[in-house]
């Protein structure tokens, strides 16, 4: 009994946070499409890596940002949703935020017409 509660603690204890190496900082940003009405609301799918990632924060360039608290995950997939209301073009930004490696963005353009 003594020797499977080791074996089971060593399996445990190999696989801990701790152990995991952290992933080079990486995002990116997608739109479900990049041409829209106004008032049509658009999809942006955010995929971001690191060692500790603490958050991604998305600006739209109209005002507009939301937050995603991702709790020292190293890996997210995050879907960010939204209209704008006016005509125009805007550079949608979206920012992960690593406790060790810092900020890194990623951005996509959309015409609204």
């Amino acid at each position: 009994m003594r020797r499977l509660l080791a074996l089971a603690l060593a399996v445990l204890g190999g696989c801990s946070a701790e152990m995991l190496a952290p992933l080079p900082l990486r995002i990116t940003i997608e739109a479900s499409r990049i041409t829209a009405a106004p008032g049509d609301v658009i999809s942006f799918q955010v995929d971001a890596q690191g060692g500790q990632l603490v958050g991604i924060t998305t600006t739209y360039d109209d005002g507009i940002e939301e937050q995603f608290g991702t709790s020292g995950a190293r890996t997210a997939r995050v879907t960010f949703r939204h209209a704008f209301a006016a005509p125009g073009t805007y550079l949608v930004k979206a920012t992960v935020t690593d406790a060790v490696a810092g900020p890194k963005d990623a951005s996509v353009s959309v015409r609204v017409e």
